[in-house]
């Protein structure tokens, strides 16, 4: 792991109960139910507490039914949380809904909206001073991706990378580095040589100069990432919690709370949405060998 990177994310932290956000006991909480949503894990603990836990507070008594944020070690972590039903709901970028849903029937309940409008772009970065200056000069050097689940992070650009005859071989060294920030550390303090990320977590906020960085490739539009329940949530059960996270989600308060985390909001979502990326998921899948030939 790279020294420069933060600390794994706590498995499984309750933030209202380390926010101090307990409400008066309902009658759901008596009863002992509870909703519980694993958050896309690119954010810290701390970041966890402050942008989700007015929204978790809401969306409690909007539903009558105590409500915990918990976080997954990683993308996979996280779906597999989903796909063992100890989490309810689960978020993640749109790689991460297509294999969910066809792994294991992971329902979409809405998709989120952030930073950048309806869609986003993979890009791949490297210093200014590099003398690197298109993607297939990426040959032989070292590369960052975030997570094997990432979209931006990963599938877009080894889809790319395969079809310039590169692929992960053609790469000296390959850091998979777990959160979107940490693929602009790693190529701003030379731990690599080239990192692949979303294009809306290029930013100043965790110490980077964005003069000294420069983008020499990028993907076509990507939607954003979603929340989706585990398989055997029925679908009544699915389209009341929609309901409700859309409901608090216009609050103020909580939208504001919410946009420290680049997200905006939540917007209904269909699953042809994401044809794009299962598309160039099966084109990996075949690359890799994964798939039928």
């Amino acid at each position: 792991m790279l020294k420069y990177f933060a600390s794994r994310i706590a498995h499984s932290l309750s933030v209202l109960a380390m926010a101090g956000m307990a409400l008066l006991p309902c009658k759901a909480a008596a009863q002992g139910r509870s909703l519980t949503i694993a958050a896309n894990p690119n954010l810290s603990a701390i970041e966890l507490i402050n942008n989700f836990g007015l929204f978790a507070k809401a969306l409690e008594m909007e539903l009558g039914t105590h409500v915990n944020i918990v976080s997954g070690k990683d993308y996979e972590d996280t779906i597999n949380q989903l796909r063992n039903t100890s989490v309810d709901i689960a978020g993640t970028g749109a790689f991460g809904y297509v294999s969910a849903h066809a792994e294991f029937g992971a329902k979409l309940i809405l998709r989120y909206v952030e930073d950048g409008g309806d869609a986003y772009r993979s890009i791949v970065i490297v210093r200014a001073d590099s003398g690197i200056d298109s993607l297939s000069e990426v040959k032989g050097k070292r590369f960052a991706f975030t997570d094997a689940k990432s979209t931006s992070g990963y599938l877009m650009p080894v889809l790319a990378l395969e079809k310039l005859g590169i692929g992960i071989k053609g790469l000296a060294k390959v850091e998979f580095v777990k959160k979107q920030p940490n693929s602009a550390i790693a190529v701003y303090t030379r731990q690599v040589d080239a990192a692949a990320m979303a294009d809306n977590q290029l930013n100043e906020k965790y110490g980077v100069k964005l003069s000294e960085l420069k983008t020499i490739w990028t993907s076509a539009p990507i939607p954003h990432g979603v929340w989706m329940a585990r398989a055997n949530m029925p679908d009544d059960e699915v389209q009341r919690i929609a309901r409700a996270i859309l409901k608090v989600s216009q609050n103020a308060e909580v939208r504001q709370s919410l946009a420290k985390a680049s997200v905006h909001g939540f917007v209904p979502g269909r699953d042809a949405d994401f044809d794009g990326v299962r598309d160039a998921k099966q084109w990996l899948d075949k690359l890799e060998g994964r798939g039928k030939p």
